[in-house]
């Protein structure tokens, strides 16, 4: 089988590539403010149409198609960990990439589509914490057993 670490490599460098091309989708429009279709509410926040397809139903049916052929609990922890690593690490380069949005503009006043939480200092989009976290339980749990 393919190394887990080539495997979490590939799917990390996956969503650096959909960080390139939907930030020329979106270009200034922060949280895909400006595309068509329906918004789900959630609280005060909104999910779009286009984000929703994207990233509920299309990424995890492409992650998980490798567990249809072999199963196994290092093979799964390592495509959720990749997908917890590779959602920040595209949501961050979104931010870097983009051409028509400075990245200075990356805080909590200015992108306002979501939640921000800080330790001290520090304070990030509430997902990249959770999604840390996420990464760091499938490691612990399904990857080093």
């Amino acid at each position: 089988m393919i190394s887990l670490y080539i495997i979490f490599i590939w799917i990390v460098l996956a969503f650096i590539a959909a960080a390139f091309w939907e930030a020329y989708a979106e270009g200034t429009n922060v949280g895909a403010k400006q595309q068509c279709g329906w918004t789900i509410k959630v609280g005060k926040y909104k999910i779009k149409a286009y984000h929703f397809w994207l990233w509920y139903v299309m990424m995890p049916m492409l992650l998980i198609l490798p567990l249809f052929v072999e199963f196994s609990k290092p093979l799964l922890g390592t495509i959720l960990a990749g997908f917890f690593i590779g959602a920040i690490s595209e949501d961050f380069l979104w931010y870097i990439v983009n051409p028509k949005y400075e990245f200075k503009k990356w805080n909590p006043k200015d992108v306002s589509c979501w939640p921000w939480w800080g330790i001290g200092k520090l304070r990030l989009p509430y997902f990249y914490w959770i999604y840390f976290l996420g990464a760091i339980l499938s490691y612990w749990f399904l990857i080093k057993t």
